[in-house]
């Protein structure tokens, strides 16, 4: 596992369309120093104000994971959230001005590809935190549940059960150990929902921005998708892609197994909030390895992309 923090070697932009909000946002990825965390910044908003990826932040939970600290909010932070965690970036800052995150082709695949290209670099020597569970955690409501026990390194066994005529949404279990390589499969995983529901969902203000371009969406025999899927279990890899991204909202990264039925963000973020409020971890770092690899100066001349 990694031993030193990380951040992005440069900066990188790129744009899209709100999946709920509909609106078109510019985003910039810039590079931060140590123990800075996530910060999202509203360059739309007066003084340019910030919120940080904590569990106190934690708002509206529906149909997306949302911040909030009481003077700006950013919405749909799951997707981007899932790729820091793999390519173990643990601290940047994210311009944008909009209040949601653009969803891009539904999944995180464009945030690999992105990540890749340009690049990440160790902030050698600062050593990166873990939170290390310490005891079980159990959330529970309506059939659904998700437990979080002891373990030295995430794994994540979630398991998917719909009451449809559609086989494949009927049920789906993928057992998942985190690492870059892992999370690449299940990083192309596009969200989905059922063809009843968008109705519902644009008459309460979400989905403006929801097509078949960035979702799958199914109807009562199959999904209208004329391209199919990508792989035969993206529904539940789509899931787990998600719970990923909620978990490392905790700020650091959890060593924990993590067993799921049914969950949604909802759920994932009340476990969340009970492993920070209950300080169900420890906090530990790795030990040095006896010689140094990848850990290039913290900052040099960087490449800029143009303000939003």
């Amino acid at each position: 596992m990694q031993v030193f923090q990380r951040t992005l070697k440069k900066e990188v932009c790129f744009s899209g369309i709100g999946l709920h909000t509909g609106k078109k946002v510019n985003v910039r990825l810039v590079p931060a120093p140590p123990d800075t965390g996530i910060v999202f910044i509203r360059t739309d908003v007066k003084g340019s104000p910030s919120i940080k990826a904590s569990p106190l932040h934690l708002s509206r939970l529906f149909y997306a994971t949302n911040l909030s600290n009481g003077e700006i909010s950013v919405q749909t932070v799951e997707h981007l959230m899932a790729a820091l965690s793999a390519f173990g970036i643990d601290n940047l800052f994210v311009y944008l001005d909009s209040e949601e995150l653009p969803i891009l082709d539904g999944s995180s695949a464009p945030y690999v590809y992105l990540f890749e290209e340009t690049g990440t670099k160790d902030l050698f020597p600062k050593k990166r935190k873990y939170l290390k569970l310490k005891t079980e955690i159990l959330v529970e409501y309506d059939n659904k549940r998700i437990k979080a026990e002891p373990a030295d390194e995430l794994i994540i066994d979630n398991t998917i059960a719909f009451d449809h005529t559609y086989k494949k949404i009927r049920y789906q279990r993928l057992v998942y150990v985190h690492s870059l390589e892992n999370f690449k499969v299940i990083s192309r995983a596009r969200t989905f929902c059922f063809y009843h529901e968008v109705e519902a969902l644009r008459a309460a203000g979400l989905a403006k921005g929801g097509s078949l371009e960035n979702a799958i969406v199914i109807d009562k025999y199959g999904i209208l998708n004329e391209s199919g899927l990508r792989m035969e279990n993206e529904f539940v890899a789509h899931k787990t892609l998600d719970l990923v991204g909620d978990l490392y909202i905790l700020g650091y990264p959890l060593l924990a197994k993590v067993t799921a039925y049914r969950t949604g963000h909802a759920l994932n973020a009340t476990l969340v909030k009970r492993i920070h409020e209950e300080k169900a971890y420890e906090i530990v770092e790795l030990e040095e390895p006896s010689e140094k690899t990848n850990s290039l100066p913290a900052f040099g001349n960087e490449e800029t992309c143009p303000a939003n």
